[in-house]
């Protein structure tokens, strides 16, 4: 079975996510978070941010789809940054409340 580039990055974007919680939060702010809107909008931070820095990877002239190809054919695996998390967690740099200069 094989695994697109695209789904590679939702399911490991989504564990990273899960880990972060299980290992920082309790139960009860974990089972809270999953229900709210942060954790869709959380989700799509880390799959947009880590879809362009494999764009930027290839300097932007290769498809996307070309990139895909070359992780199906084992040529190309991108590895994820844990600072995006540190960025919406620790950061909070989603915080409706933070203003941007």
């Amino acid at each position: 079975m094989t695994t697109s580039l695209q789904e590679y990055i939702t399911i490991v974007s989504e564990n990273q996510i899960t880990w972060y919680m299980e290992q920082n939060k309790t139960h009860e702010e974990e089972s809270k978070y999953y229900f709210s809107e942060d954790y869709e909008r959380h989700l799509n931070y880390l799959i947009e941010t880590w879809v362009s820095t494999i764009k930027d990877e290839f300097n932007n002239v290769t498809d996307f789809n070309d990139i895909s190809k070359l992780f199906d054919d084992g040529y190309y695996w991108p590895e994820f940054n844990s600072e995006w998390l540190d960025d919406i967690f620790e950061h909070n740099i989603l915080d409706t409340n933070v203003c941007l200069k």
